[in-house]
């Protein structure tokens, strides 16, 4: 069935939310077209356009609530002492990245990739539905929609692996034209192109993102990670990727962490009172993180008010004489409220701020590697919900002072949904650049003299060869083409081999020899079927492997050089850092 739907669903570790537009010629102007998105949500009294990202469930794993209701619910229950068996996620989207210190439920637990992955299914399956009724009160069905979802551009093939898998258990198409992932920082890229964002020159004119020539930096600050790109609009006014993706986790919850840690733990005297917190309070903990979320945003770097926040009940009662006396002599007097001073709460921010700084001055210095010095200021675009907070503001514009220009767009934290939306409808990136050297591990012939004895061996028909060869397919920062094709041939070593198999390597440097130097580590595996061909002779079986580093995920096709048919070739991905 022909799509005449574009839908995004922005899956963020604090927020998620769902964007729509029609496919039809008074569209095809970006400036002209209307995205719709939904800003009431269940138990959200203000009109916002995200619901959290938060499940409640029961003993037996099953949903009982999301979003906002979640939350309510589980405070409700906790009031009542009904907590048991029941768990509360929130920012479970970043436990997708093993090792990433993310956890999903309240109480601190860390979670697997593949456990992540059964929260993030749960929560797409009720925000699918709630998209997919919205639209077909419009008159439309599900089969006319072709999805996008939003990935971190710091995230490997594996995590977008593991976010696609969750999408289509949730009902999303498991067609790769009808779901696509896009890049949270490319999207707020589109975005800021369409909202008719413009700069200053050093000369002075002003000038579009459209116009041919212009630079960008885009920062997309969310909850859990910060993302960093920069783009090169070219002369057909489409996308160039001009430096590597940094990023790291500097998201705003990882601001809340910070006030967990420097004030709340001081105030309560101790870690151990904490744990009690978390596990006899979990809602009261929820209700003061709640607060504190409300304050922040009104923390700049001049700020001179203290921030007082209520004390529930319910922690109050879990303080000893001790530990209450202790709370009253660092806030003079006063245990109903926890105080939080102007310093404490920059002290806070300070946290992370520095770190974001840092990537956008490496991405920054990586501009100005691809402009060769020329003379000139750069812009930095400001987007997600974090952006919003005005002591980031003017952190970053103090900090890149004389060197970049910074712009906020309005409404940044609907930025990477609407330019989702964009980017789906009509894709505008010519080229992206590449992270690291991709390759695959070959058997090669053997070098005397040059290749390792260790790794030479012969095969039953006395060819000897070199195992554990790499070989190269892109090198780190190479840009490449969205749609083009590396091609390499391969061959089955042995008479009887039904399968070709490879291990993917990615590596930091830009030629290595082997697979095992240091630096490569293998993120995944492809499979390459020649049941079909098993009659033809040996030398006949060798297969075209074509491989694609300009998608958002790497993509892998296999073609039979003798018959010119394809066959089918599978590639899964590992959870090595990439």
């Amino acid at each position: 069935m022909k799509q005449r739907i574009i839908a995004a669903i922005d899956f963020g570790t604090h927020g998620t939310g769902y964007a729509w537009t029609t496919i039809e010629d008074r569209h095809k102007d970006a400036k002209k077209r209307a995205v719709h998105f939904r800003t009431r949500w269940q138990d959200l009294p203000t009109p916002y356009p995200k619901n959290l990202t938060a499940l409640l469930l029961d003993a037996k794993g099953d949903l009982v609530a999301w979003g906002h209701e979640a939350r309510r619910k589980w405070a409700m229950r906790s009031a009542r002492g009904e907590t048991d068996g029941y768990q509360y996620f929130a920012n479970f989207k970043m436990s997708l990245a093993a090792g990433s210190g993310g956890s999903g439920d309240l109480s601190g637990g860390l979670l697997s990739p593949e456990r992540s992955k059964g929260l993030v299914t749960h929560y797409l399956r009720n925000i699918y539905a709630l998209a997919v009724a919205e639209i077909e009160q419009s008159g439309h069905s599900a089969a006319e929609i072709r999805w996008c979802l939003t990935v971190p551009a710091i995230w490997g093939n594996y995590q977008k692996q593991l976010m696609r898998e969750a999408a289509v258990s949730a009902g999303l198409p498991g067609d790769e034209h009808r779901l696509q992932l896009v890049i949270e920082p490319e999207a707020a890229a589109y975005h800021a192109r369409v909202s008719g964002v413009r700069t200053v020159r050093a000369s002075g004119r002003r000038a579009s993102l459209m116009t041919k020539g212009s630079r960008f930096l885009v920062a997309d600050c969310g909850g859990g990670t910060v993302d960093i790109t920069a783009y090169r609009t070219d002369e057909r006014n489409r996308l160039e990727e001009i430096g590597r993706d940094f990023g790291g986790k500097f998201g705003s919850e990882y601001v809340n962490q910070a006030f967990l840690e420097k004030i709340l733990v001081k105030r309560l005297g101790s870690f151990e009172v904490m744990d009690r917190v978390h596990a006899e309070a979990p809602a009261a903990l929820l209700e003061v993180l709640g607060s504190w979320e409300k304050a922040k945003v009104n923390v700049d770097t001049t700020s001179q008010d203290d921030i007082f926040l209520q004390l529930p009940a319910a922690i109050d009662r879990l303080l000893g004489k001790e530990e209450r006396f202790a709370l009253g002599e660092q806030q003079d007097g006063i245990t109903d409220h926890i105080i939080v001073s102007a310093a404490e709460a920059r002290d806070v921010f300070e946290s992370v701020v520095p770190g974001i700084l840092d990537i956008i001055d490496k991405q920054l210095a990586e501009m100005k590697v691809q402009r060769r010095n020329a003379p000139g200021r750069e812009l930095v675009i400001l987007v997600g919900g974090f952006a919003s907070s005005p002591y980031l503001q003017e952190r970053l514009q103090e900090h890149l002072a004389g060197r970049a220009d910074v712009l906020v767009p309005p409404d940044p934290q609907v930025a990477v949904l609407l330019g989702a939306v964009h980017y789906t409808y009509d894709p505008q990136t010519k080229s992206r650049r590449t992270k690291f050297t991709y390759g695959c591990d070959v058997a090669s012939n053997f070098r005397p003299g040059v290749d390792p004895e260790e790794k030479k061996y012969a095969l039953p028909d006395g060819r000897v060869k070199c195992k554990d060869r790499f070989k190269v397919f892109v090198s780190a920062g190479q840009s490449v083409p969205v749609d083009e094709e590396v091609v390499r041939s391969f061959s089955p070593l042995y008479e009887d081999q039904k399968t070709l198999t490879f291990d993917l390597y990615a590596s930091g440097g830009k030629s290595p020899g082997y697979v095992t130097d240091p630096g490569c580590a293998k993120i995944g595996v492809v499979k390459v079927d020649l049941s079909d061909v098993m009659h033809l002779p040996l030398s006949s079986r060798s297969v075209s492997l074509s491989m694609m580093f300009g998608e958002v995920q790497i993509r892998v096709t296999a073609v039979v050089q003798e018959t010119g048919e394809a066959t089918v070739a599978q590639v899964r991905f590992t959870e090595a850092a990439e």
